[in-house]
Order: C-alpha cells, then structure tokens, then sequence
C-alpha cells in the first residue's frame, strides 16, 4: 500500500512541475489513470526533455544529446511533433479555428442567399486559398451544390485543429452517418448505403438544407435496400 501512496505522491509532484512552469499537460501528454506507474516515467522523460530544451533551446543539440522524437501525444509525424513540442514549451497556442485564421486576412462571411452563382465560386475560391495558409484543404464530393459546400465551411469556422506545420488538415464534411449528411445525394457511398433511419421514414433520409436541392424519390427505400444488399 505505501508503494501505491509514493506512486501517487509521485505523479502529483511531476504534474505540480509542469503546471509550476506554465505547461499545460493535457494538451500534449495522454493521461494513464490505470498504470500510475508507466505514467510517472512517461512523465519524468517529458520532463527531461523539457529541462533540456531550456538549458540549450535549440533542437540540432538536443538530438546530439539523444534526444530526437519529442514524447507528446497525437504524434502527427517528425517534423510536426518537433514544431508542436516547442510551440507548447514556449507557451503558443497548439490549436486554432478557422475564425481565428481569417481574422487576419479581415475576410467577412456572406449571406449565401444574397450571392449570384458567380459570386458564389468566387467567395469559395477566395476561401480556398486563405485556408492553404491555414493548412486547409477543402475535399468535398463532387457535383455537390456549391451554396451547400459554402454553407459547410462557414458551419466548421470554430472547429479546433492542431498547428502544424507540414501537411494539410482535409475537410471533407463526411462523420460516416449518412442520414445526417448533406452530401449524401451526391456520394456514391451515400446512395448506396441504408440505413434504420431510412427504413423508419420509408425513403432516403436527405438532410435539410439539401433538400432544397433534391428530394427523394416514393421508391429510393427499395433501391437502397437492393443495393445494401449487393454489398453484403
């Protein structure tokens, strides 16, 4: 028992050295409340590499010291855990939205419903480009309206995604239930695919906003249902 209380003791002073030099942990390290001590000494590595960091701050020493893949959680992949470990250990935000992003370009959202079809493509190609240097991309399927595609972007611009700095964060609006998809009448897999909501509404669950575009058809339940079936 006093094994399990030092264990304890342990893990409240390792975390009360990180929250005594402004690092917040939860953003960077993966909690193992079940292995108190496998947590201790991811821990006391963490900090290790954290004492090194400041005593030299640069990263060509520090992997000449043995120290080269950064221990923090969500690894993305070398070079990204290497910008997100020191963003964190000089106290920089680890997230952003897209609100916070385009707040530097000063660009103001429009009313869908006011923009001609051409100044729609302009308002989303304009969009496009300003989430690149967010490391954004937009990856909607195909044929879909673009009125819904805007829509679906103005929806995420208070989502959170993690800083990096290579690659790119893709957004392609699909959670994997098609019901509650507004892309779903122009996904391949969305039409193809049924589902208990379908089956209790007797037709294709089409979500709101695209059922201003297309709605579904008294015998899309049986074609769903066949072609659920030549899948499985």
């Amino acid at each position: 028992m006093k094994q399990n209380i030092d264990v304890v003791l342990e893990n409240h002073s390792l975390k009360s050295m990180f929250k005594s030099m402004g690092l917040d942990l939860a953003v960077v390290f993966d909690e193992i409340p079940d292995d108190l001590e496998r947590e201790n000494v991811m821990l006391q590595y963490l900090l290790s590499w954290v004492n090194v960091y400041q005593e030299c701050k640069n990263r060509k020493e520090m992997e000449v010291k043995g120290f080269i893949f950064p221990p923090i959680s969500s690894g993305l992949d070398f070079e990204n855990d290497w910008y997100r470990f020191e963003c964190w250990i000089e106290n920089k935000k680890l997230t952003f939205t897209i609100r916070e992003r385009l707040l530097d370009f000063n660009y103001i959202t429009k009313n869908v419903e006011e923009l001609s079809y051409d100044d729609l493509i302009h308002e989303l190609n304009l969009l496009y480009e300003l989430l690149k240097f967010s490391n954004i991309v937009v990856d909607n399927t195909n044929d879909v309206p673009p009125q819904l595609v805007y829509q679906y972007i103005l929806s995420s611009f208070d989502d959170e995604f993690d800083v990096i700095v290579d690659g790119y964060w893709h957004l392609d609006g699909c959670s994997g239930f098609c019901p509650g998809c507004f892309q779903r009448p122009w996904c391949e897999l969305g039409i193809c695919s049924c589902w208990r909501e379908d089956e209790e509404q007797g037709d294709m669950v089409i979500e709101k906003l695209a059922r201003k575009f297309v709605s579904p058809s008294p015998i899309s339940l049986e074609l769903l249902q066949k072609s659920q079936a030549q899948k499985e």
